[in-house]
């Protein structure tokens, strides 16, 4: 029986041409055809050349196109235009325009324009543009514009612009302008968005204007907010800085992201405390202009000491820290800023020794419990930024 089926198939997909069908001869309308394969049916070896109102399949059948309902046991096929609904338990595929509803239990294939909407259980295919809602379990495919709806269970694919919103659990593609929404579990491709890419892993895009959300974003220009662990912009803000404090008595920085929304990396040192330590740290920030060479950032940081070699930490010593500097130009290059400290710390005693590794010079409020302790102190951070 499955070689059966293996060699039906094969038979079936050699009789469909691959090309797109020249619709522009008026083709008869007919109520009604019944096939059991291509060619043995009511219509026998003439079913190409008319549109049906009703075509019933019940393997495969091989019509000139339908204008109203066909079902198939296993495929539907049409030379030229399907209107309306079809389905079937593998495959439907038109090789004109197609206008309204195809199911399938494994894919759909369209070779024109094609509006309406598309359910298969693993991919659905478009070769023209589009106007249409995809739904399958695995992959959808535009191979050109489309101003729709693309969800997948793994990926989604538009060749050129698109007014739509893409939904993937893996990966979306968009070779255009997206006008709508990327979402997916782990990346988002596009020429340019205007909207929204939101993934669990990475956002790519020349141009965005809108909001890029993942672990990672990567953009050539952005008008409006990256947000996430690292966002890269060709075209965006980075600086360099090295301070001096009460918490963190040296200490250096790395900003890079967008004014509005930056992404901070850092390392820092405390050594007029009770205990010398080593931190490293990530933080967020956004700067203000408040007039052409002067600027106003705000800033939190998370800092987490480090000890006993560079890969080994206590998560239970942190140091957390809210920053608002004021920032005035020295050059075109380099940049001086002053500005008060929020410092919060959790501290631990070393299990071991019973020794606390505590930053603060004076407490503002105090929270101790057994072997663990809070303090909270306004502190003082200045320094110098360079580009």
């Amino acid at each position: 029986m499955k070689k059966l089926i293996i060699v039906l198939a094969g038979f079936i997909l050699f009789l469909v041409p691959l090309n797109a069908q020249d619709e522009s001869e008026e083709k008869t309308i007919r109520p009604f055809q019944l096939s059991l394969i291509p060619g043995i049916g009511t219509e026998g070896i003439y079913s190409t050349d008319n549109i049906y109102n009703f075509s019933f399949n019940i393997f495969a059948g091989l019509t000139g196109g339908v204008d109203g309902l066909e079902i198939g046991g296993f495929m539907n096929i049409n030379r030229f235009s399907m209107n309306g609904f079809q389905a079937s338990g593998f495959g439907n595929i038109v090789n004109g325009t197609a206008d309204g509803l195809q199911a399938a239990g494994f894919f759909n294939l369209n070779n024109l324009y094609t509006n309406g909407l598309q359910v298969a259980g693993f991919a659905n295919v478009v070769n023209y543009d589009a106007n249409v809602v995809q739904v399958s379990g695995f992959a959808n495919v535009i191979d050109g514009h489309n101003a729709g709806f693309q969800a997948s269970g793994f990926f989604n694919f538009t060749a050129f612009d698109g007014d739509m919103v893409q939904a993937a659990g893996f990966m979306n593609y968009t070779g255009g302008v997206l006008k709508g929404v990327q979402a997916a579990g782990f990346a988002n491709i596009a020429r340019e968005v205007d909207g929204m890419q939101a993934a669990g892993f990475l956002n790519i895009a020349r141009k965005v204007n809108g909001l890029q959300v993942g672990m990672v974003n990567i953009a050539d220009s952005l008008d409006g907010l990256p947000l996430g662990l690292l966002s890269i912009v060709r075209g965006g803000y980075r600086k360099a800085e090295f301070s001096v404090g009460d918490a963190l008595n040296l200490h250096m920085g790395f900003k890079i992201g967008v004014k509005r929304f930056y992404n901070i990396f850092s390392m820092g040192t405390q050594f007029t405390g009770e205990r010398s330590a080593f931190l490293l740290g990530y933080g967020i920030g956004s700067e203000f202009n408040l007039m052409n060479d002067q600027y106003i950032n705000i800033e939190m940081h998370s800092n987490q000491v480090v000890k006993k070699g560079w890969l080994k930490s206590d998560g239970s010593n942190m140091l957390h820290q809210l920053k608002v500097s004021y920032a005035k130009d020295l050059d075109p290059r380099w940049q001086f800023f002053i500005g008060p400290v929020l410092n919060i710390q959790t501290v631990r005693a070393d299990p071991e020794t019973g020794e606390w590794i505590n930053f603060s010079p004076y407490s503002i409020l105090d929270f101790s419990s057994d072997r663990r302790e809070t303090r909270l102190w306004l502190g003082v951070n200045l320094g110098v930024r360079f580009w």
